[in-house]
């Protein structure tokens, strides 16, 4: 029961997190597109893992960008998610996205041979 609510809440976080980000509501202003690929909250809900990929600029002005807004952000999604307990966001670069492309170059090359 408790895995299905934080599962529940993880998808809650991450689809609120991406919209107010893509639909501008942060002050500052960010080039490239950020996209919000997981939420994990720890299940006392006190911390959350936020991974993000970004296209159109690098990855660490992104990070820094999310770092700086992040008060921000959990403002704006406290007013949109009701919890009794906002989870404290940590943001971090997706690697996933570069270890599958990593894997499939690694085929490639594989099959050339």
């Amino acid at each position: 029961m408790q895995q299905r609510r934080i599962r529940r809440i993880n998808e809650l976080l991450r689809k609120n997190i991406g919209e107010i980000i893509c639909e501008g509501r942060l002050k500052s202003e960010f080039a490239g597109l950020i996209t919000i690929t997981n939420v994990n909250v720890s299940p006392d809900l006190s911390y959350g893992r936020v991974n993000f990929t970004v296209i159109g600029a690098e990855e660490d002005a992104a990070l820094a960008y999310l770092n700086y807004s992040r008060h921000e952000i959990i403002a704006q999604l406290a007013q949109k998610v009701k919890l009794r307990i906002m989870p404290k966001l940590q943001f971090f670069i997706d690697e996933n996205l570069k270890r599958a492309n990593r894997i499939e170059e690694l085929i490639r090359e594989i099959n050339r041979e």
